[in-house]
């Protein structure tokens, strides 16, 4: 257990980025739980939280229709237009991740990427409102890895096997960091051992998903690296 807490144990860490980098759950969550609610399915933001947190949002909407027994083809427009008007009104990094940065900068070591179940302009939206997107900079490419490049959504594992290829570096020396359950089945089942964040998902929960270490915060990771 100890071991995966030490990233300086492998080669490539692969975060996550909705609740692990970025704040955006708690308001990503009210807000689909909004449109899924007017669409006439009445759904709070705690049962969005147990639902659908983590998941494709395209299997999301199909989980709408059949409950509200009709097409929705305008429900994720809406909730994206709501989502980046949220956006642009300020999010924070998570508690803990610019010391993280921080330190794996200094050490100069392991390489870092991030890999989101959400598409591309969501994650550079997203980072760039909290400061972060630099962070995951490569020779002026961003090192960033979208479910939507490849048409695969966590919990398959496809997303984390993508990124450790493109970044040359073998699943078993890649440890990632997570926040949900999909994520970590996604990782255990990718042969990548996962380092779980609990937040607005229990610990419990993410351990009985297979994480390899879970965690309250951040800084228990910082604190590792010396």
């Amino acid at each position: 257990m100890s071991h995966v807490l030490d990233l300086r144990s492998y080669e490539l860490v692969i975060f996550d980025c909705d609740g692990v980098l970025v704040d955006t759950e708690p308001t990503t969550n009210r807000l689909i739980a909004e449109v899924i609610t007017e669409a006439g399915w009445p759904v709070s933001a705690e049962d969005s939280i147990r639902m659908f947190k983590g998941r494709d949002l395209n299997e999301i909407v199909k989980d709408v229709e059949a409950k509200v027994g009709r097409p929705l083809p305008d429900l994720l427009d809406e909730y994206r237009r709501r989502m980046y008007a949220a956006f642009d009104s300020g999010i924070e990094p998570i508690e803990g991740a610019i010391d993280l940065l921080d330190r794996l900068d200094a050490l100069g070591a392991p390489r870092r990427c991030v890999a989101s179940n959400g598409p591309p302009k969501k994650m550079h939206a997203s980072l760039s409102a909290c400061g972060l997107l630099g962070r995951f900079d490569d020779g002026g490419t961003p090192r960033l890895f979208s479910a939507y490049d490849i048409n695969a959504w966590k919990p398959d594992p496809a997303l984390f096997l993508h990124a450790a290829e493109v970044m040359g570096v073998p699943p078993n020396r890649c440890v990632v960091i997570e926040d949900s359950v999909s994520g970590v089945e996604a990782a255990r089942r990718a042969g990548m051992p996962v380092i779980a964040l609990a937040g607005l998902t229990d610990a419990v929960t993410l351990g009985d998903a297979g994480a390899s270490v879970v965690i309250s915060a951040l800084r228990e990771l910082t604190a590792r690296l010396g």
